[in-house]
């Protein structure tokens, strides 16, 4: 597995036979799992992230805090790894952008990922499970899909599918998840 350096031209990027959302729970073992949202919460220092494009540092352009998994390859392999048992997927380039994320959920941002990677690989680390700050998917402009937070469940699906967070009206809800934006891949047997 190799990390580009740098986001694809969508021109560049073909598309993919995997048109479906893919739900993986229990994607760590409970041990392991218990030590990553130790370290995510603990370890790791977050830097404001705003949505690829935006010129102004705006509340609509937030995206969150982010750590990205090149400063620790051997944390990103670890889940790089799990993404390839869980999903029956061997990942060959990840991009440079895959990351941690810690976010407010106080807004929709409907967007696709298609200009980054065929597939993202989202996993839910840390925060309280319900629908109304899961992610949400849609399907020609409307909102169609919910998939609840739940920790240590994995998502997978189409970098080109509009999605976004699940806006929720609780004050300061937050969550942790890591996204991992797949640029090429092969299909295991």
């Amino acid at each position: 597995m190799k990390i580009s350096d740098a986001d694809r031209d969508p021109s560049s990027i073909k598309k993919d036979n995997i048109d479906t959302i893919k739900i993986v729970d229990n994607f760590f073992e409970k041990e392991l799992f218990s030590k990553i949202q130790n370290h995510i919460s603990t370890k790791i220092y977050y830097t404001p992230a705003y949505f690829t494009g935006t010129t102004e540092k705006t509340k609509e352009n937030y995206y969150g805090d982010r750590w990205l998994f090149v400063n620790d390859k051997k944390f990103l392999k670890l889940f790089v790894d799990q993404v390839a048992k869980k999903f029956k997927i061997k990942p060959k380039t990840i991009c440079f952008t895959s990351a941690i994320d810690l976010r407010n959920l106080d807004h929709f941002k409907p967007h696709t990922d298609s200009g980054v990677a065929k597939i993202n690989i989202l996993i839910m680390l840390k925060g309280p499970s319900a629908v109304t700050n899961g992610t949400v998917f849609y399907t020609d402009k409307e909102l169609d899909i919910h998939v609840g937070f739940k920790e240590n469940r994995a998502v997978l699906f189409p970098s080109a599918r509009f999605h976004s967070q699940h806006a929720s009206k609780i004050p300061n809800l937050k969550r942790y998840t890591a996204t991992i934006f797949i640029q090429d891949y092969e299909e295991e047997c």
